[in-house]
């Protein structure tokens, strides 16, 4: 009887650790919005991207379905100028994929041989087809194409966690693990300022973000939310917040992070202005939509649509069933 339990207790270990790796690699990372072609996107812990259509909710396309299961880059989506690209991280002789989504023809940004690490973050130009991508300590500028322009090296013993353009795109501005901010002239490269945040002994993610062309705010993941003289980068306003992402309104004047179960707001002087409820207490992106709502992840491995009054579902971005699935793999 004792050695029925045990194997009937193996069974169940066995079958909860499985259950608990598959919902790990369901985990939505990140989420992007475009206008232009009224799509979502979403990018899966197990490397899965998955493209919604806004108003009826349907799966359009899916990428990367056969992923592998351990990612070497950070699973990443977000749409180019205009929406008409969609650009990817994947594993295999790709690390980062470009994809028209009118034309269906796919480039090759960063091949396999340029990842000496994982590709940590990208950011399109808004103002041309190209983009910054970090790997490691390095950040390339490469061209949609696929034609890369130049890459340059931090020197550092921090890896970059996070690479964004200047609104101008004069300049950008690059985060590390361990706390280190510093924005630098696309040009010619030139060191324009640096500022070390409190981040520490162990490393962790920090995000930056451009609210506007004279407000940059900066979240250490799970600690705070700051926002950064522009010019020195040091932080005029630090609040403690278990913050794990964060976005702003097309006006840059309110600022939205995800802290679990809630969406924080706060003014773009840093103030915390109130916080919506909601059910859902797991990580996961946040992301503007449009005027009056906001996308975030949700139960049941699901990309949701909020109101940012009531932070009220108003459509739901499900994953697709094995048929459906088939039957995009076929397209």
């Amino acid at each position: 009887m004792k050695r029925v339990w045990v194997a009937a207790s193996a069974v169940a270990l066995c079958f909860s650790l499985r259950t608990g790796a598959n919902e790990l690699q369901r985990e939505v990372v990140s989420v992007d919005y475009t206008k232009e072609k009224g799509l979502v996107a979403a990018a899966y812990q197990g490397g899965e991207v998955v493209v919604w259509e806004v108003d009826s909710g349907q799966v359009k396309r899916v990428f990367n379905a056969s992923a592998a299961k351990n990612t070497w880059n950070t699973p990443l989506a977000q749409f180019g100028l205009g929406g008409r690209r969609l650009a990817f991280t994947q594993e295999g002789d790709a690390g980062l994929v470009s994809y028209e989504l009118d034309t269906g023809k796919s480039t090759v940004l960063v091949p396999r041989r340029l990842l000496v690490r994982g590709i940590t973050a990208f950011s399109w130009s808004h103002m041309a087809d190209t983009m910054l991508v970090s790997i490691g300590r390095d950040i390339f500028l490469i061209e949609a194409s696929g034609h890369l322009q130049w890459q340059r090296r931090l020197e550092t013993r921090a890896i970059i966690t996070d690479v964004v353009w200047h609104p101008s795109e004069k300049f950008y501005t690059v985060a590390t693990d361990n706390g280190e901010v510093s924005t630098w002239e696309t040009s010619s490269g030139r060191l324009i300022a640096a500022s070390k945040m409190e981040a520490g002994a162990q490393a962790v993610p920090v995000r930056v973000g451009w609210t506007d062309e004279n407000s940059l705010m900066a979240e250490v993941r799970g600690a705070s939310l700051s926002v950064l003289d522009p010019e020195t980068l040091k932080p005029r306003k630090a609040t403690a917040c278990n913050c794990l992402d964060f976005t702003w309104s097309a006006s840059g004047k309110e600022i939205f992070a995800w802290a679990p179960p809630n969406i924080a707001l706060f003014s773009e002087a840093g103030q915390r202005m109130r916080e919506l409820r909601t059910n859902f207490d797991g990580k996961g992106p946040i992301a503007w939509a449009d005027e009056g709502s906001i996308l975030t992840a949700a139960s049941d491995s699901t990309v949701v649509l909020r109101d940012l009054r009531s932070s009220k579902i108003l459509r739901t971005f499900a994953l697709p069933d094995d048929k459906k699935l088939s039957a995009l793999r076929a397209r």
